[in-house]
C-alpha cells in the first residue's frame, strides 16, 4: 500500500467521524425539539383548560344569576354545568332562597312532554338536571355542614351565604285582619282608632295613592287597606314623624341551617317517591351514590343523637336532631322501594340498622331500660321495625300479607325491580328478618301486659306507639309466615318465643274490645288488627303456631268469643285448626251477608285469599276442592260480580245524564259567546262527569273483590297456587 493510499484513507476516516457527529447532533436537536414541543403543547392544553374551567364557572355563575328569578329560562346544559361547578370548585357561587326555590320547583315538577315550565327550556332531561342539584343542595350540602372538613363546610355555608333562613318563620306570621283593627279599637279607643285610620288614608293620599270618595261603590273589603298605622309596621316619633320598623335578622348557627335544607328533603324532590317509574339508569337519582350520601348523612346525624345531653339540653337538640334524621330516613326507605338492589350495594340498610342499635333495646335488662330510658335506644328500635316492615311489604308477594298494597302491586313493575334485583334483595333482606324475631317477641310481651314499662300511662303518645309497634312487628312476622320454609321457620319462630309472646297477646288484647268509661263505646286495642292477621297466616302455613294455639287453653277461649267468631279470623281459624268446612262456610256467609261490598267483606276476602296461598305453598290444604267452602266462595264470586256490573251501569248512566245537561247548556249559549261558553261547558264537563264519591267506592270495592275471588275459585278448583300469583 502506498503513502498516498493511507493519507486517502485517514482523510475518508476523518469524513465519516464529522458526518457521525453530525448525526449525533441532528439526533439530539430533533429530541430536544420534539421535548420543546411538547411542553409547548402541554403548556397550550393547560392554558385550553384554564380557559374552559374560568368559561364553565363563568356560565355556572351565569345560571346561578338566572335562577334568581320567577320561572328562569335556563337550559340543560346550564344547569348541568352549574352542577358540575359545585362538584369541583363552587367557591364563588352564591344562591339565594329563590334559587332553591327553584330547584325544588324544577325537580319536582309533574311529567308532562309538553310542559315548558319549572326553570327550563330545554324539557329533554332538564328534570333530571334539576334532580341532581337538588340531591347536591338539599343532601350533600348538610352532609359536608355536619362533617369533619371545616373547609368543605365553610364553602357549603358560603354558597348559601345569601339565603334567607327565616323564611319559613316569616310565612307563618299572619297579616292582621279585621279582628286585629277592632282589637286595636277596643284596647286604645276608638276615637285613636278613627284618627290612625284617617292618618293612615292622608299619607296614602301624600304618597300619590288616590283616596276613595265617599260616594264611592267599591266593594274592596280589605281590612288591611284600613289598619291603624300603630299596627302597619309604622311608629309615630314624639316630632309626628313616620318612620319604618327595622326588621331584626339574627345570627343563625350551622345546624340551624342544616335543619332548614333537611326540612325541604322529601322523596319527590331526588325523585325516589312511591310512584317513581325508573327508565334510565343513569338518571341521578337512581345512582348508589345518592343512597350512599344520604347513608352517611343518617348515620352522622344518629351520632349526633347519642351524644347529645337530653337532660341539660332540655331534649331540644335532641328532638331537632331527630326531626333532621327523619328526612333522611323517609328518602332511603323509598330509594330502597324504587331500587331494591340499593340494599345490597354496600351494605347501606345494615349500616343504617347498626346507626339506629338494632336489637340492642331488647336485649337490655328490665333494670337498664329504666336506668338508661332516656338514651333513645327504644325510639331507635321502633323506627328500625318500621323500616323493616315498610321493605317486608314491599318484598312480599303481592297480597300474600291479606292486605292491599296496590302501590307496591305497581313498583314490582318498575324497570329497576327487575326479578334478579328482587332475588338479590331479599336474600339479603331474610338474615335481618331473622334477627328481628327477638325484637319481636319482646314487643310482644310487653304489649301483652307482661313487661310493665309504661307505669301506667295510657297518653296518646303511647297509644300511637303501640299501634305503630305492633303494625311493625307483625307484618314482620307474617312476612317470616309467607316466605320462609316450613320447618326452618317453625324453628327460628319457636327459639325466638314469638309464638308464646303472640299468643299471650292475643289471650290478654287481642280479641278483647276495651270499654271506654265516658261513654258507652268499645274499641279494640290499637295495632291488635294486625296481629290478628298475622295469627291467620300463622295457623294457616304455620305447623308450630298452629298446634301451639290449638292446645293453650287461653287462645282456644278466645278465639269462641263472638268478636273473633263472627270475623275473617274466626274463618281461617275454623278452616286451619277445627279443620270443619261446615263451620267456616256459616261464618263466611255471615259476613257476607252483614259486610256485603264493604270493606270488611274485602279484607275478608283478601286474608282467605292470602292463607290459601300461604297453606298451600306449605303442601296444607285449607279445604277440599269443589267442596262446601269452594262453593260459597262461587256463589259470593257471582253476587259480587252482579253488584259490579249494577254500580258500572249506574256510573255510566249518571255520566250520560251530566253529559247531556252539559249539551243543553252548550245549545242554550248566545251566539256571541259560544267560545266562551263552549270552553266553560267542556270545562265543567269533567266535573260534572263524576260520580258519587260513595258510589265509586263502592264500585272499586266490588271491582277489586270479584277480581280476587275469582282468582281465588280458579286456584281452589285446580288445587295450584300459581293460578292465585297471576292476580293483577
Amino acid at each position: 500500500m502506498t503513502a498516498s493510499s493511507f493519507s486517502e484513507g485517514g482523510k475518508g476516516g476523518e469524513e465519516g467521524k464529522e458526518e457521525e457527529e453530525r448525526d449525533v447532533m441532528s439526533r439530539a436537536e430533533f429530541v430536544s425539539n420534539l421535548i420543546k414541543a411538547m411542553e409547548m403543547s402541554k403548556k397550550r392544553n393547560e392554558e385550553e383548560e384554564e380557559e374552559n374551567d374560568n368559561d364553565s364557572k363563568t356560565r355556572a355563575k351565569k345560571c346561578a344569576r338566572k335562577m334568581r328569578f320567577d320561572y328562569p329560562q335556563v337550559t340543560r346544559k346550564e344547569l348541568e354545568r352549574l352542577s358540575e361547578t359545585l362538584d369541583k370548585d363552587g367557591t364563588d357561587l352564591r344562591f339565594d332562597s329563590k334559587v332553591l326555590e327553584n330547584i325544588a320547583l324544577g325537580a319536582t315538577k309533574a311529567d308532562d312532554a309538553n310542559s315548558n315550565t319549572n326553570s327550563t327550556v330545554d324539557g329533554v332531561g332538564s328534570k333530571d338536571a334539576h334532580r341532581k342539584l337538588a340531591i347536591q343542595v338539599f343532601a350533600e350540602f348538610p352532609l359536608r355542614m355536619m362533617g369533619d372538613d371545616e373547609t368543605a363546610a365553610r364553602e357549603a355555608e358560603a354558597i348559601l351565604g345569601e339565603v334567607d333562613f327565616s323564611e319559613e318563620e316569616e310565612a307563618e306570621m299572619d297579616e292582621p285582619g279585621l279582628e286585629d283593627v277592632v282589637a286595636f279599637a277596643e284596647e286604645s279607643g276608638v276615637e285613636k282608632a278613627t284618627t290612625a285610620i284617617e292618618k293612615n288614608s292622608s299619607e296614602s293620599k301624600n304618597g300619590g295613592v288616590a283616596a276613595k270618595d265617599d260616594d264611592s261603590t267599591d266593594d274592596d273589603d280589605d281590612a288591611a287597606n284600613w289598619l291603624p298605622l300603630e299596627m302597619n309596621g309604622l311608629n309615630t316619633t314624639s316630632n309626628g314623624e313616620m318612620e319604618t320598623q327595622r326588621r331584626h335578622v339574627r345570627t343563625f348557627t350551622r345546624i340551624e341551617k342544616v335543619q332548614f335544607l333537611l326540612r325541604k328533603l322529601t322523596p319527590a324532590l331526588i325523585g325516589a317517591d312511591d310512584y317513581s317509574r325508573v327508565s334510565d339508569g343513569s338518571a341521578p337519582y337512581v345512582s348508589r351514590k345518592t343512597t350512599e350520601t344520604l347513608t352517611k348523612l343518617f348515620e352522622n346525624i344518629s351520632e349526633k343523637i347519642q351524644s347529645s345531653d337530653r337532660k341539660n339540653s332540655g331534649g331540644d337538640e335532641y328532638l331537632f336532631y331527630r326531626e333532621m334524621r327523619s328526612a333522611a330516613m323517609n328518602c332511603l326507605r323509598s330509594r330502597f322501594l324504587v331500587s331494591p338492589n340499593d340494599i345490597v350495594a354496600n351494605e347501606c340498610l345494615k349500616r343504617i340498622l347498626k346507626s339506629l342499635r338494632f336489637g340492642e333495646y331488647a336485649k337490655r335488662s328490665a333494670l337498664e331500660k329504666k336506668m338508661n330510658g332516656d338514651d333513645g335506644a327504644k325510639e331507635d328500635e321502633l323506627d328500625s321495625m318500621a323500616l323493616l316492615a315498610h321493605l317486608a311489604v314491599r318484598f312480599a308477594e303481592k297480597n300474600a300479607l291479606g292486605v292491599n298494597f296496590s302501590v307496591f302491586g305497581q313498583l314490582e313493575k318498575s324497570a329497576s325491580s327487575s326479578s334478579s334485583n328482587l332475588s338479590n334483595a331479599r336474600r339479603a333482606f331474610a338474615p335481618l328478618v331473622a334477627d328481628s324475631l327477638l325484637v319481636i317477641a319482646t314487643r310482644f310481651w310487653s304489649f301483652a301486659g307482661t313487661e310493665k314499662d309504661k307505669k301506667g300511662n295510657d297518653s296518646m303518645t303511647n297509644v300511637d306507639e303501640e299501634d305503630t309497634a305492633l303494625n311493625a312487628c307483625a307484618l314482620l312476622l307474617s312476612y317470616v309466615f309467607t316466605t320462609s320454609d316450613a320447618n326452618a321457620a317453625d324453628g327460628m319462630i319457636l327459639n325466638s318465643g314469638c309464638i308464646a309472646s303472640l299468643a299471650a297477646y292475643f289471650s290478654a288484647k287481642g280479641v278483647l274490645k276495651i270499654e271506654e268509661e265516658d261513654n258507652a263505646s268499645s274499641y279494640f286495642a290499637p295495632g291488635s288488627a294486625a296481629a290478628r292477621r298475622c295469627i291467620s297466616l300463622g295457623i294457616a302455613s304455620s305447623k308450630a303456631t298452629r298446634e301451639y294455639f290449638s292446645k293453650a287453653p287461653m287462645c282456644v277461649a278466645a278465639s269462641k268469643l263472638d268478636t273473633f267468631v263472627n270475623s275473617s279470623h274466626g274463618v281461617v281459624w275454623s278452616l286451619a285448626v277445627d279443620a270443619d268446612e261446615e263451620e267456616a262456610v256459616k261464618r263466611m256467609k255471615h259476613i257476607s251477608s252483614t259486610h256485603a261490598n264493604s270493606i270488611e267483606m274485602l279484607n275478608t276476602i283478601l286474608l282467605v285469599s292470602a292463607c290459601f296461598a300461604s297453606a298451600n305453598t306449605k303442601n296444607n290444604a285449607l279445604w277440599q276442592r269443589k267442596g262446601a267452602f269452594h262453593q260459597t266462595l262461587a256463589e259470593i264470586l257471582a253476587s259480587t260480580k252482579e253488584v259490579e256490573k249494577c254500580l258500572v251501569e249506574d256510573a255510566k248512566r249518571r255520566i250520560a245524564e251530566r253529559r247531556g245537561q252539559n249539551e243543553r247548556k252548550q245549545n242554550d249559549s248566545d251566539d256571541d259567546e259560544d267560545d266562551k261558553n263552549t270552553e266553560s261547558v267542556n270545562a265543567s264537563s269533567l266535573s260534572d262527569a263524576k260520580i258519587d264519591p260513595e258510589l265509586e267506592k263502592a264500585r272499586d270495592i266490588a271491582t277489586l273483590s270479584s277480581r280476587v275471588l275469582k282468582d281465588l275459585v280458579a286456584a281452589s278448583t285446580l288445587g295450584d297456587v300459581a293460578a292465585i300469583r297471576k292476580s293483577d
